[in-house]
C-alpha cells in the first residue's frame, strides 16, 4: 500500500518552492513531482475555456502515448468535479481515477485528473490541497508564459476580445460570506463590455461598463474607462465622484465623441448595505427567496461621455440586503438577445430564470453560467451585442462580532 505523505512532504510551501526553480510553463512537471508520494500516474491538467463549456487539457502526451481529450462541463466526470467544486473518484481496473477541482477561493480554473492505487480520506485531503496549490501555480505562471491563456482557447480569439479579457479581474471571488461571479459573451469576440471589482476594508466595489460600438475601437474605449474607474476608486472617491471622473476621462478619447453606460455599486459585507447609481445602464435586479424584487424607480444619469460635463450622475439608490439575497448586474445585450423570429430574451424572462436559479442554491458560478447559456440558447448563439452578467450572493459574515 502507498503511504500518504506527511504534512512536511506534501506542504504547499514545498510545492510552490519547487516551482520557483522550474520553467513557468512546467506546471504539470511540478505537479507530477508533488504527486509521486501517493503513486499517482496519468496526471492531466484541464483549464476551463473562455465560454465555460469545455475543459481544455494540457498538451502533454500521457505515458501510454495518448493525448488527453477535451472534457465537456456538462456530461463528464471532470465537468462534474468542476461544477461541484468537490473531489470525485471512481474505481477502475484495480486503481482509482480521481478528478480534483483547481480553484483559488471561488475562482474555478479547471480540474486535475490523476490515477492513484489507493483512495482514502488521507489521499482525498492530499488531492484537495494539490488542487488548491495547482490554482496558484496556474495563476502565477500566467504572468510569465502564454500557456495558461492558450490552454483556455477552444476557438480563435480576435484582438478586441484579447484586450477585453486582459482587463478583467478573476471571474469569481469570495470573501466573508459573499461571492461574486461573472461571464462575458461572445467570449472570443467580445468588444465593449467589461466589469471590475475590488474588496477594500470590508467594502466591495463593483462596476460594469458597456462601451459604444463593437470591435477594436470599443475595446480601446473600455480600457480607458476601466483605467479611469480604478484610478478614481483607488483615490477614495464616492460613487458620484467616480462617475464624474470617469466621464471626464472618457471625453479625452480621440476621434468623434463616444460614450459608455456604467453601473457603479458598493456593498458592505458586514451589513449588506448596498448603494448604486446608473449612468444610462440597466438597473440591477435583486433576488430574494426565489423571487426578484420590483424594479427600482430611479432616474438614471446619462452615459459617461455624453451630455454636459459632470452631468452623468443619476439617483443614488440604497438597499438593505437580507442574508442569501442575490444581485444581478447585466448589460442590455442580455435582454436584447433575439431568437430567429425576432423575439427578445427580455427582462421578464431574465427575472424568471434568475429567480429559479437563485432558489436552486447552486454555486454562483453555476448560476451565472446557466443564465448566460440560456441567453445564448435563445439567440441560437448569434448575439447582436455583447452580453455580460455579474451575479453577487450576499450572506452576513458570521465570523464578525
Amino acid at each position: 500500500m502507498v503511504a500518504v505523505p506527511d504534512r512536511d512532504q506534501r506542504s504547499i510551501g514545498r510545492l510552490l518552492l519547487s516551482q520557483q526553480n522550474a520553467a513557468p510553463d512546467a506546471i504539470v512537471e511540478t505537479l507530477m513531482v508533488a504527486t509521486a508520494p501517493v503513486g499517482a500516474t496519468d496526471l492531466v491538467l484541464y483549464l476551463i475555456d473562455y465560454e465555460h463549456t469545455v475543459l481544455m487539457p494540457h498538451p502533454d502526451v500521457l505515458p501510454h502515448g495518448q493525448r488527453p481529450e477535451v472534457a465537456t462541463v456538462d456530461g463528464s466526470m471532470a465537468g462534474r468535479a468542476f461544477q461541484s467544486a468537490t473531489v470525485l473518484a471512481a474505481q477502475r481496473d484495480g486503481a482509482w481515477q480521481v478528478w480534483v477541482p483547481v480553484r483559488e477561493r471561488a475562482n474555478k480554473l479547471g480540474v486535475l485528473a490523476l490515477t492513484v492505487p489507493v483512495f482514502d480520506e488521507g489521499v482525498e485531503d492530499f488531492c484537495t490541497e494539490l488542487g488548491n496549490a495547482a490554482a496558484y501555480l496556474v495563476m502565477a505562471s500566467a504572468h510569465y508564459t502564454d500557456l495558461p491563456h492558450l490552454m483556455r482557447r477552444h476557438k480563435d480569439m480576435d484582438l478586441a476580445a484579447e484586450m477585453q479579457w486582459s482587463l478583467l479581474p478573476p471571474l469569481s471571488f469570495s470573501s466573508a460570506g459573499t461571492t461574486i461571479a461573472g461571464l462575458l459573451e461572445p467570449a472570443y469576440e467580445v468588444g465593449g463590455d467589461c466589469f471590475d471589482y475590488a474588496l477594500n476594508a470590508g467594502t466591495l466595489d463593483i462596476a460594469m461598463f458597456d462601451a459604444m460600438g463593437h470591435g477594436l475601437t470599443s475595446s480601446v474605449l473600455a480600457s480607458l474607462v476601466v483605467g479611469a474607474y480604478r484610478h478614481a476608486r483607488r483615490d477614495g472617491q464616492t460613487l458620484a465622484e467616480i462617475a464624474i471622473s470617469t466621464d471626464a476621462a472618457t471625453r479625452t478619447f480621440p476621434g468623434p465623441p463616444t460614450f459608455a453606460t456604467a453601473l457603479l455599486a458598493r456593498l458592505r459585507l458586514d451589513t449588506g448595505h448596498l448603494t448604486w447609481l446608473s449612468c444610462g445602464h440597466p438597473q440591477p435586479i435583486i433576488v430574494r427567496s426565489g423571487h426578484t424584487l420590483a424594479p427600482v424607480d430611479a432616474a438614471p444619469g446619462v452615459p459617461i461621455g455624453l451630455g454636459a460635463l459632470g452631468s452623468v450622475t443619476g439617483t443614488l439608490v440604497e438597499a438593505s440586503l437580507e442574508p442569501g439575497d442575490g444581485i444581478l448586474i447585466y448589460t442590455d445585450g442580455v435582454t436584447d438577445a433575439q431568437d430567429p423570429d425576432g423575439e427578445y430574451f427580455g427582462e421578464e424572462r431574465l427575472r424568471d430564470l434568475l429567480g429559479r436559479e437563485h432558489q436552486s442554491g447552486g454555486p454562483p458560478q453555476e448560476v451565472i453560467r446557466r443564465l448566460v447559456r440560456s441567453a445564448l440558447d435563445h439567440a441560437q448563439v448569434r448575439l447582436r451585442d455583447d452580453a455580460t452578467m455579474l451575479y453577487i450572493r450576499w450572506n452576513a459574515d458570521t465570523d464578525r462580532d
